[in-house]
């Protein structure tokens, strides 16, 4: 179960398959430091990067965080793996606040993603979206994503989970993103499922209880 907040302090986590990208996205939040006044919060800041399976305090410090953010950037078969290893060593759906954020250049218009067939590195125009294209490698044809389309069908991420696009070096940009991540900390998903309300708990998914009578 992770830290509770207190009224004035939120720990927020930033996990990256790089350090230099979470490094960059706090920098693009706060500047200098780690910490930035956001609403009704003082938000710290932390990076954890690369794989957790080769991290043994990984565990414990997403533990101790109030939210987390996924930063994702590239969407290649190497890259997926590694950033279904950190979401997959997450805690349940509903024990953590959760964004998953797509890092964008500044004007760039296309992504990377791997040929569905033979797993070639593609460069996918955004404007291409929902168009039938051929991989030059393999030439087998495939109905071309949308990046974030891509990213939530490959981790199977649930509605309830935000995926948003962050223009890297833009600070506002950044500062969105966790704002819309706070108003999931303020919602109270971090708190134990006993202190949750009955709708949200109905959206989590929850083991089944055993009647002892029938064991």
């Amino acid at each position: 179960m992770s830290a509770a907040a207190s009224n004035d302090q939120v720990t927020i986590l930033a996990l990256s398959v790089h350090e230099e990208m979470g490094e960059n996205f706090v920098k693009d939040v706060c500047g200098t430091g780690n910490t930035k006044k956001i609403g009704d919060h003082r938000v710290a800041f932390d990076v954890l990067a690369g794989d957790p399976r080769l991290n043994a305090a990984w565990d414990d410090t997403v533990k101790n965080a109030n939210g987390v953010v996924i930063l994702a950037r590239f969407l290649d078969v190497i890259s997926l793996d590694k950033i279904k290893a950190i979401y997959r060593r997450l805690p349940g759906e509903g024990d953590l606040a959760l964004a998953i954020l797509v890092i964008r250049e500044n004007d760039e218009s296309d992504f990377k993603m791997s040929c569905p067939v033979c797993g070639q590195k593609l460069w996918v125009r955004d404007n291409d979206a929902g168009k039938r294209g051929r991989c030059p490698n393999c030439k087998k044809a495939f109905t071309l994503p949308d990046q974030v389309s891509h990213l939530r069908a490959q981790l199977a991420l649930p509605d309830s989970i935000d995926v948003l696009r962050v223009i890297g070096g833009k600070s506002e940009s950044a500062v969105a993103a966790v704002q819309q991540l706070l108003k999931h900390v303020q919602g109270g998903l971090i708190e134990s499922a006993g202190g949750m309300d009955q709708d949200v708990l109905k959206q989590s998914t929850i083991r089944v209880q055993i009647n002892p009578d029938d064991t």
